[in-house]
């Protein structure tokens, strides 16, 4: 029976042996280098890391052995928001040849709120079976100088907006850098409409909690066309010598009052081709219909023109009642001097800053007629010339004559 019980004992000895010199992975950690610096394995790394930065690590492995499906895990603890964002990279799962040195690289990034102290960052190398093979290496992470970071836009009334309406903003800045900074400037662009606004946060002190803009107004221009458009949002700082920026959007809805109005305005002419005689005048209506549901003000103009005088009658502008219709007309005076053939000029009819309508308007100007009493009178007086010349050429062969006659006796 103690026999039994020894063998026993022995069995078990072994087996807790064997387990307890499990295998590692089969590799060799030949070098670590982080941010392009070897970092030291036995003693401190005088690496500084600055927060909000991502760092490539690069590691360099050889197998002393075939090994399958493996693969390097790079990490840092401590921080205190891991479960939401973990300071870790990890590469696919890959084969390794024995005597084979291998290069993997990976990439961190530190978080702008990590807490600035010493911490550890730990390499691991493992693959489906064995134990896994770990490495750590101290580290030292700073703040940057000069640095802040945007915690949070908020839209109101909210993301989506009409067109015409106002959007207020306001900007919730934190400083994550060592320096204390003054005068940040709050800038809200949408390229897209052409519209901006700028506030200041007069003091931004580091350690101290995020602090908000006041609300930046921005119109939404009227008529702006419905669709997502790009907010960005940029605060400078260091005496506008750094910045970050924030890319957001916004929603804008369609204005039913712009479609309204485009619908309800009528222009019309009343003909656009005419006929006139040099030196006469020739009228062109133009009659402007208003259905809104309010009152407008419509501006007509046409330009100067070398071959005629305008005016407009009885007045260029108008102010069209809410339903009514008013009519303009157009004069177009022809010079006496113009030249045959069509002429055309341009009437532009504005609203405010908006130009609702072009109309173009042709006279087709043509020789004035010779008048008869002037031709009957230029006749007559080349008549007259012509007797007073007979009767001259007359009276002096008369007297001729006369002088011969006389001689003769």
């Amino acid at each position: 029976m103690n026999a039994f019980k020894l063998i026993v004992l022995t069995l078990l000895i072994a087996a807790f042996a064997n387990t307890a010199v499990a295998q590692t992975v089969p590799v060799f950690i030949d070098e670590v280098e982080l941010d392009d610096t070897v970092l030291n394995v036995l003693g401190d790394n005088r690496l500084s890391l600055e927060r909000g930065e991502e760092y490539e690590v690069r590691v360099r492995l050889t197998p002393f052995a075939d090994v399958r499906d493996a693969e390097v895990r790079v990490f840092i603890s401590g921080y205190e928001f891991s479960d939401a964002d973990d300071i870790e990279d990890k590469t696919q799962v890959f084969d390794a040849d024995e005597n084979v040195t291998y290069v993997k690289k990976l990439n961190i990034r530190i978080p702008d709120d990590l807490d600035r102290d010493d911490y550890q960052l730990r390499v691991i190398v493992s693959d489906r079976n064995s134990d896994s093979l770990s490495q750590s290496y101290n580290l030292k992470i700073d703040a940057p100088r000069n640095a802040v970071r945007i915690d949070d836009v908020i839209f109101n009334p909210s993301s989506a907006v009409r067109a015409g309406s106002s959007l207020l903003t306001k900007v919730r800045i934190e400083n994550v850098g060592e320096r204390d900074q003054d005068d940040v400037r709050v800038t809200v662009n949408i390229p897209g409409l052409g519209v901006t606004g700028t506030a200041y946060i007069e003091e931004l002190d580091n350690g101290d909690d995020e602090e908000e803009t006041e609300e930046i107004f921005i119109r939404i221009p009227k008529c702006a066309a419905a669709g997502t458009y790009d907010v960005f949002v940029e605060a400078e700082f260091q005496k506008r010598h750094n910045k970050v920026t924030s890319k957001n959007h916004i929603t804008v809805l369609e204005d039913d009052t712009c479609n309204q109005d485009e619908k309800v305005t009528s222009i019309t002419l009343g003909n656009q081709l005419q006929n006139v005689i040099a030196g006469q005048t020739v009228v062109f209506p133009i009659t402007v219909t208003n259905a809104a549901k309010t009152s407008k003000t419509f501006t007509v103009s046409v330009p100067a023109q070398e071959w005629a005088a305008i005016t407009i009658t009885p007045t260029s502008t108008l102010v069209v009642p809410a339903g009514q219709t008013s009519t303009v007309f157009v004069n177009v005076q022809v010079h006496e001097e113009a030249l045959a053939g069509a002429h055309a000029l341009v009437a532009t009819v504005t609203s405010g800053k908006d130009s609702v309508s072009q109309l173009t308007m042709t006279a087709n100007v043509t020789a004035a007629p010779t008048k008869i009493a002037d031709v009957l009178q230029a006749v007559l007086i080349i008549l007259v010339v012509l007797l007073v010349l007979l009767g001259i050429i007359l009276g002096v062969s008369h007297a001729r004559n006369k002088e011969k006659t006389e001689a003769y006796y």
